[in-house]
């Protein structure tokens, strides 16, 4: 039997938390900047709303990556 990878099953926190970050892009939440834009591209082009996907999941993700991208950069911003 192949590997099946589990997704976030969604329903998105008010304001996200750092968990929920790294569980929408499926990341560690302190993994490398290349890592969570490599994360980014997968999750955008399986969600994305030229391919059928929602725009607001898409703004999720796009949230996601620049909160992940920020910390990585200037600190922590948790």
């Amino acid at each position: 039997m192949p590997h099946v990878r589990k997704f976030y099953p969604g329903g998105f926190e008010t304001e996200m938390s750092r968990r929920e970050v790294a569980l929408i892009l499926g990341v560690r939440e302190r993994d490398a900047l290349d890592k969570i834009k490599e994360a980014h591209k997968r999750v955008m082009v399986a969600n994305h709303p030229d391919g059928g996907g929602n725009h607001y999941i898409a703004s999720k993700i796009n949230e996601a990556k620049d909160m992940l991208m920020r910390k990585g950069k200037s600190g922590s911003i948790f």
